[in-house]
């Protein structure tokens, strides 16, 4: 069994809290026409499925609302709609038909995300922390990452290098200022060994430009 224990209303939302601890929202209109009163007690599974009945198109409606403006992780989606309140049950439902119906693939996702991350100069170590801090499982996450070409993490790194030495290198303390790039790379998410062959690839590009000038 299920007791209510209290509504509390904000706007144009009502928050059930249960007994058990646990809080779900419906909107105030959902709430009159499901009939739940606070301090009756239900029978679970009556319970949970009235509330399925008038949260899940709402929750399907945000899931889809937010997908359309950029992709996200299943994880990500999950976490948001936990936010809103709705019901795990109702999550699980909510993921099990964008899956289905092909809206969120975290396959696609994590190289979609790879892409994004390269084509904006970031490395490979701060691309994996950013996938993981989103819930992307580790094995997807390594196979993206494992098919990538190295030679788009050097153009980017060369580049991120190149913008770096203008910004910070004046000659005066050339090994400070060397350090300084290097880690500002390592920060960007390449190892060290990327982040030094990119500095020194840049030292000779800019020494040369400055030598036929």
């Amino acid at each position: 069994m299920v007791k209510i224990t209290n509504i509390v209303f904000s706007g144009t939302k009502a928050c059930i809290e249960l007994d058990n601890g646990n809080q779900l929202w419906l909107t105030k209109k959902d709430l009159a026409d499901s009939f739940l009163k606070r301090g009756t007690e239900y029978d679970d599974d009556s319970f949970y499925e009235i509330i399925r009945l008038y949260q899940y198109p709402r929750a399907l409606n945000q899931a889809v609302t937010m997908l359309a403006r950029r992709p996200y992780s299943r994880n990500e989606i999950k976490k948001r709609l936990k936010i809103h309140k709705y019901s795990p049950d109702v999550c699980d439902l909510v993921l099990y038909k964008l899956e289905k119906e092909r809206l969120i693939n975290d396959i696609d996702f994590c190289d979609q995300w790879i892409q994004y991350r390269i084509n904006h100069n970031y490395g490979p170590s701060r691309i994996r922390q950013e996938l993981r801090s989103k819930g992307v499982e580790e094995k997807i996450i390594e196979d993206a990452l494992s098919i990538q070409d190295e030679t788009d993490y050097e153009e980017h790194s060369l580049k991120l290098a190149q913008k770096a030495w203008n910004s910070i290198c004046s000659g005066k303390d050339q090994y400070k200022e060397k350090q300084k790039v290097i880690a500002f790379l390592v920060r960007k998410g390449y190892s060290w060994e990327q982040a030094k062959k990119a500095f020194f690839q840049a030292e000779q590009q800019i020494k040369k430009q400055h030598d036929d000038a």
